[in-house]
C-alpha cells in the first residue's frame, strides 16, 4: 500500500473519530439540556408558592437533576467536623483535591428551615445541599456546610452566636484543608441567609478585630420580623422587640464596617421573602450611599437557585464565582 493512500486512510479515520467524539458531545450537551428543562418547567408549573409539598416537589426535581448531571469528581469531603459542643454544631469541608502554592477562599454555607427544621443535607441523598460546597472546591475554593441548633430549643442571639462559632472553627482549622482564613465568604439561605445577615450587622457577635470575612452571599433571605410561633420563640412575646432584633432592624443600628454583599431573589419566591429583600436592598442602599449587588434569578423558586449549583444549569453558580472573584482582586 502506498504512503498517500496510507495518509489519505489515516485522514478519513482521524475525521470520522472527530466527527463521532462531536456528535457524543452534541448528544450528552442536549441530554442535559432536556434535563434542567424538565426541571425548570417543573418549578414553573408549581409556580409563586411555597410550603412543604413544594419543597418536596422541587427537592424531587433537583435531586434527579444532580444525580444526572452534577459533578463531583476533584473533591474531597470531610464530614460532620464539630465547632461547638451541641450534636448540631457541626460542618462538612470540601476541599479541591488539587491545591495550589497560594491558600484557597473559603465559602461558608447555612442551609434554611424556618429556624426549626433543616439540615445541610437533605435527608435520604448527599446531593443536595452538599452540592454548593462541592461546586466551589471544583472552581478552587474551600466550601463548607454548616448546621446550627435550632428553634424551640434556642432563642436570641443562637445564630449570630453559631455563625460566630462556625467562622472561628474556621480561623482555627481551615488552613489545614487549603484554605485562608484571611478570604472567608458567608452564604446562607431563607432562614440561613437570616441568621448569616443577623450575624453580619451584629457587632456583639464579631471578633475583637471585625466580622472575620471579607463577603456575603444572602440568598432569598429572610429578613422581617412577624407573630410565627418561631419568631415568638425565637426573638420572645415583645413585638417591639422582634422587630429590632430581626436583620432589617439590626441593619438600622449596625455601625461596623460595610461588608460587600451579594444578595438575590428567585422569580417564583413567595411574596413574604421577596418583598423584605427588596426592603434590605434599599436600607442597604440609603445607610452606605451605594446599592449592593443584587438579582432576580428567572425560573427559579425559594431552593431550586441553591439547589441547581453544580449541575447542568448554569444559571447561579458562575454568578456566584463572579462575586466572589470580584471582592477578592
Amino acid at each position: 500500500m502506498s504512503s498517500s493512500i496510507r495518509r489519505g486512510r489515516l485522514a478519513i479515520a482521524t475525521l470520522i473519530a472527530g466527527c463521532v467524539l462531536m456528535l457524543t458531545s452534541f448528544l450528552a450537551q442536549s441530554a442535559d439540556e432536556d434535563d434542567v428543562l424538565t426541571a425548570r418547567n417543573g418549578i414553573a408549573s408549581i409556580g409563586k408558592r411555597w410550603d412543604g409539598e413544594v419543597m418536596a416537589a422541587t427537592s424531587a426535581l433537583y435531586i434527579e437533576l444532580q444525580r444526572v448531571t452534577g459533578d463531583r469528581s476533584g473533591v474531597e469531603a470531610t464530614m460532620n467536623v464539630s465547632y461547638g459542643p451541641h450534636e448540631l454544631q457541626t460542618v462538612d469541608v470540601f476541599a479541591p483535591v488539587e491545591r495550589s502554592d497560594e491558600l484557597a477562599p473559603v465559602v461558608v454555607f447555612v442551609h434554611g428551615g424556618g429556624m426549626v427544621r433543616g439540615n445541610k443535607t437533605i435527608a435520604n441523598t448527599d446531593l443536595i445541599y452538599s452540592n454548593i460546597p462541592t461546586f466551589f472546591a471544583r472552581h478552587g475554593i474551600v466550601g463548607v456546610n454548616a448546621n446550627y441548633r435550632l428553634v424551640p430549643e434556642v432563642q436570641w442571639p443562637s445564630g449570630p452566636e453559631d455563625i460566630g462559632g462556625m467562622l472561628t472553627w474556621v480561623r482555627e482549622n481551615i488552613e489545614s484543608y487549603g484554605g485562608d482564613s484571611q478570604k472567608v465568604f458567608l452564604m446562607g439561605n431563607s432562614a440561613g441567609g437570616r441568621h448569616v445577615a443577623s450575624y453580619l450587622f451584629h457587632e456583639p457577635s464579631h471578633f475583637a478585630d471585625g466580622p472575620g470575612v471579607i463577603g456575603a452571599l444572602l440568598s432569598s433571605g429572610s429578613y422581617r420580623s412577624g407573630s410565627s410561633d418561631a419568631l415568638r420563640s425565637y426573638y420572645g412575646e415583645d413585638a417591639a422587640v422582634r422587630v429590632g432584633l430581626v436583620p432589617l432592624g439590626l441593619v438600622d443600628s449596625y455601625d461596623g464596617p460595610e461588608i460587600p454583599i451579594f444578595m438575590w431573589s428567585a422569580e417564583f419566591d413567595p411574596t413574604m421573602i421577596e418583598a423584605p429583600v427588596a426592603v434590605m436592598y434599599a436600607r442597604l442602599c440609603a445607610k452606605y450611599s451605594d446599592c449592593p449587588r443584587y438579582t432576580q434569578f428567572q425560573g427559579h423558586n425559594h431552593v431550586s437557585h441553591i439547589m441547581s449549583i453544580n449541575s447542568a444549569d448554569e444559571t447561579v453558580g458562575p454568578v456566584l464565582l463572579e462575586f466572589v472573584s470580584s471582592v477578592i482582586h
